[in-house]
Protein backbone atom coordinates (compact mmCIF):
# COMPACT_ATOMS: atom_id res chain seq x y z
CA UNK A 1 0.00 0.00 0.00
CA UNK A 2 1.07 3.69 -0.85
CA UNK A 3 0.45 6.65 1.11
CA UNK A 4 0.38 9.74 -0.32
CA UNK A 5 0.73 12.62 1.72
CA UNK A 6 0.06 16.13 0.62
CA UNK A 7 0.19 19.62 2.12
CA UNK A 8 -2.15 22.52 2.54
CA UNK A 9 -1.66 26.06 2.95
CA UNK A 10 -1.32 25.63 6.58
CA UNK A 11 1.47 23.12 6.65
CA UNK A 12 4.54 24.11 8.91
CA UNK A 13 7.47 23.76 6.27
CA UNK A 14 10.49 22.24 8.55
CA UNK A 15 13.99 23.43 8.46
CA UNK A 16 15.13 20.03 5.81
CA UNK A 17 11.42 20.58 3.36
CA UNK A 18 13.26 24.59 3.31
CA UNK A 19 16.73 23.57 2.44
CA UNK A 20 15.52 20.81 -0.21
CA UNK A 21 13.12 23.87 -1.67
CA UNK A 22 16.14 26.54 -1.54
CA UNK A 23 18.21 23.60 -3.27
CA UNK A 24 15.70 23.54 -5.99
CA UNK A 25 15.38 27.07 -7.04
CA UNK A 26 18.53 28.93 -5.90
CA UNK A 27 21.39 26.68 -6.20
CA UNK A 28 23.51 27.95 -9.03
CA UNK A 29 25.54 27.26 -12.02
CA UNK A 30 28.55 29.41 -10.64
CA UNK A 31 28.42 27.69 -7.34
CA UNK A 32 29.24 24.52 -9.29
CA UNK A 33 32.75 22.64 -9.05
CA UNK A 34 34.22 22.53 -12.96
CA UNK A 35 34.53 18.74 -12.00
CA UNK A 36 30.33 18.34 -12.24
CA UNK A 37 30.14 21.01 -14.75
CA UNK A 38 32.01 19.16 -16.95
CA UNK A 39 30.34 15.35 -15.63
CA UNK A 40 26.91 16.89 -16.36
CA UNK A 41 28.14 17.71 -19.67
CA UNK A 42 28.85 14.56 -20.04
CA UNK A 43 25.61 13.10 -18.51
CA UNK A 44 24.19 15.41 -21.50
CA UNK A 45 26.22 13.82 -24.42
CA UNK A 46 25.49 10.38 -23.21
CA UNK A 47 21.97 10.59 -22.73
CA UNK A 48 21.42 12.39 -25.98
CA UNK A 49 23.90 10.18 -28.12
CA UNK A 50 21.87 6.90 -26.25
CA UNK A 51 18.46 8.94 -27.12
CA UNK A 52 19.98 8.96 -31.30
CA UNK A 53 20.38 5.52 -30.98
CA UNK A 54 16.85 4.38 -29.57
CA UNK A 55 15.25 6.41 -33.07
CA UNK A 56 15.87 3.06 -34.73
CA UNK A 57 13.94 0.93 -32.28
CA UNK A 58 10.44 -0.54 -32.73
CA UNK A 59 9.85 1.18 -28.99
CA UNK A 60 9.88 4.45 -30.28
CA UNK A 61 7.96 4.20 -33.11
CA UNK A 62 4.76 3.08 -30.78
CA UNK A 63 5.37 5.50 -28.23
CA UNK A 64 5.72 8.30 -30.83
CA UNK A 65 2.31 7.67 -32.27
CA UNK A 66 1.06 6.66 -28.63
CA UNK A 67 1.94 10.58 -26.75
CA UNK A 68 0.72 12.49 -30.14
CA UNK A 69 -2.52 10.33 -29.93
CA UNK A 70 -3.14 10.26 -26.31
CA UNK A 71 -1.29 13.35 -24.79
CA UNK A 72 -1.54 15.95 -27.64
CA UNK A 73 0.04 19.24 -27.92
CA UNK A 74 3.05 21.26 -29.29
CA UNK A 75 5.78 20.06 -27.24
CA UNK A 76 8.29 19.22 -29.60
CA UNK A 77 9.22 14.83 -29.03
CA UNK A 78 13.07 14.13 -29.19
CA UNK A 79 14.65 13.81 -32.08
CA UNK A 80 11.14 13.28 -33.83
CA UNK A 81 9.16 15.26 -36.60
CA UNK A 82 6.19 15.34 -34.13
CA UNK A 83 4.65 17.43 -30.98
CA UNK A 84 2.52 16.21 -28.30
CA UNK A 85 1.89 17.68 -24.80
CA UNK A 86 4.63 18.40 -22.13
CA UNK A 87 3.86 15.21 -20.30
CA UNK A 88 3.57 13.36 -23.77
CA UNK A 89 6.85 14.54 -24.68
CA UNK A 90 8.42 13.86 -21.43
CA UNK A 91 7.25 10.18 -21.63
CA UNK A 92 8.53 9.60 -25.31
CA UNK A 93 11.64 11.29 -24.63
CA UNK A 94 12.24 8.61 -21.46
CA UNK A 95 11.57 5.51 -23.35
CA UNK A 96 13.67 6.86 -26.59
CA UNK A 97 16.44 6.74 -23.92
CA UNK A 98 14.93 3.49 -22.45
CA UNK A 99 14.85 1.81 -25.62
CA UNK A 100 18.48 1.03 -25.56
CA UNK A 101 19.47 0.62 -22.19
CA UNK A 102 22.65 2.53 -22.57
CA UNK A 103 22.22 5.08 -20.45
CA UNK A 104 23.73 6.24 -17.16
CA UNK A 105 23.05 4.30 -13.67
CA UNK A 106 24.44 4.64 -10.11
CA UNK A 107 24.88 1.77 -8.27
CA UNK A 108 23.49 2.97 -4.58
CA UNK A 109 20.35 3.61 -6.39
CA UNK A 110 20.06 0.62 -8.24
CA UNK A 111 19.01 2.75 -11.60
CA UNK A 112 18.95 5.19 -13.94
CA UNK A 113 18.23 9.26 -13.33
CA UNK A 114 19.17 11.07 -16.25
CA UNK A 115 16.66 9.12 -18.44
CA UNK A 116 13.52 11.46 -16.49
CA UNK A 117 15.60 14.09 -15.68
CA UNK A 118 16.34 14.86 -19.24
CA UNK A 119 13.20 14.52 -20.96
CA UNK A 120 11.01 16.85 -17.53
CA UNK A 121 13.99 19.25 -18.33
CA UNK A 122 13.18 19.34 -21.95
CA UNK A 123 9.60 19.23 -22.17
CA UNK A 124 9.66 22.18 -20.38
CA UNK A 125 12.28 24.86 -21.94
CA UNK A 126 9.87 25.40 -24.75
CA UNK A 127 7.44 27.86 -22.73
CA UNK A 128 10.36 28.24 -20.31
CA UNK A 129 13.23 29.17 -22.51
CA UNK A 130 17.13 28.84 -20.56
CA UNK A 131 20.22 29.32 -21.49
CA UNK A 132 22.61 26.36 -21.58
CA UNK A 133 23.96 27.02 -17.99
CA UNK A 134 20.31 27.17 -16.88
CA UNK A 135 20.33 23.94 -18.72
CA UNK A 136 23.10 22.46 -16.85
CA UNK A 137 22.15 23.40 -13.31
CA UNK A 138 18.87 22.48 -13.94
CA UNK A 139 19.97 18.73 -14.78
CA UNK A 140 22.34 18.67 -11.92
CA UNK A 141 19.73 19.87 -8.88
CA UNK A 142 17.11 16.70 -10.98
CA UNK A 143 20.26 14.68 -10.55
CA UNK A 144 21.01 15.67 -6.98
CA UNK A 145 17.28 14.78 -6.11
CA UNK A 146 16.80 11.68 -8.03
CA UNK A 147 19.63 10.02 -6.45
CA UNK A 148 19.18 10.85 -2.84
CA UNK A 149 15.65 9.90 -3.44
CA UNK A 150 16.75 6.52 -4.51
CA UNK A 151 19.36 6.29 -2.42
CA UNK A 152 16.93 6.92 0.63
CA UNK A 153 14.28 4.57 -0.46
CA UNK A 154 16.38 1.76 -0.66
CA UNK A 155 17.93 2.33 2.79
CA UNK A 156 14.20 1.98 4.20
CA UNK A 157 12.60 -0.63 2.40
CA UNK A 158 14.29 -4.07 1.66
CA UNK A 159 12.45 -4.48 -1.41
CA UNK A 160 13.91 -3.61 -4.68
CA UNK A 161 12.31 -0.21 -6.13
CA UNK A 162 12.71 0.77 -10.29
CA UNK A 163 13.58 4.18 -11.08
CA UNK A 164 9.88 5.05 -11.65
CA UNK A 165 9.64 4.80 -7.46
CA UNK A 166 11.82 7.42 -7.11
CA UNK A 167 12.91 9.53 -10.13
CA UNK A 168 9.04 11.27 -10.09
CA UNK A 169 10.56 13.79 -7.50
CA UNK A 170 13.00 14.94 -9.68
CA UNK A 171 10.79 15.43 -12.47
CA UNK A 172 8.55 17.31 -9.75
CA UNK A 173 11.71 19.78 -8.66
CA UNK A 174 12.67 20.20 -12.28
CA UNK A 175 9.26 21.59 -13.28
CA UNK A 176 9.23 23.24 -9.99
CA UNK A 177 12.37 25.39 -11.20
CA UNK A 178 11.68 25.59 -14.04
CA UNK A 179 8.01 27.10 -13.25
CA UNK A 180 8.58 29.05 -10.36
CA UNK A 181 6.66 27.06 -8.51
CA UNK A 182 7.89 28.10 -4.93
CA UNK A 183 6.76 25.62 -2.07
CA UNK A 184 3.99 28.11 -1.36
CA UNK A 185 1.49 25.87 -3.16
CA UNK A 186 3.01 22.54 -2.51
CA UNK A 187 0.12 20.39 -2.90
CA UNK A 188 0.16 21.20 -6.58
CA UNK A 189 3.77 19.96 -6.34
CA UNK A 190 3.11 16.81 -4.82
CA UNK A 191 0.21 16.08 -7.38
CA UNK A 192 2.63 16.69 -10.16
CA UNK A 193 4.87 13.64 -8.28
CA UNK A 194 2.34 11.65 -7.96
CA UNK A 195 1.45 11.61 -11.22
CA UNK A 196 5.06 11.43 -12.78
CA UNK A 197 5.79 8.28 -10.59
CA UNK A 198 2.47 6.92 -11.29
CA UNK A 199 3.61 7.09 -15.20
CA UNK A 200 7.37 6.58 -14.67
CA UNK A 201 6.32 2.87 -13.24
Amino acid sequence: MTTQMTLDSNTQTTPRHDACLDFIHNLSFESLPDTVIQQAKICLLDLLGVAAAGQSTRLSRIMSGFVQSQYPGDIPLLFEGATASACGSALYGAMLIDSVDAHDGQVLTKGHVGVTVLPALLSQICANPVDGKELLTTLVMGYEIATRAGIALHATADDYHTSGAWNGLAAAAVVARLRGLDGRKPGKLSAVQSFMARAAR
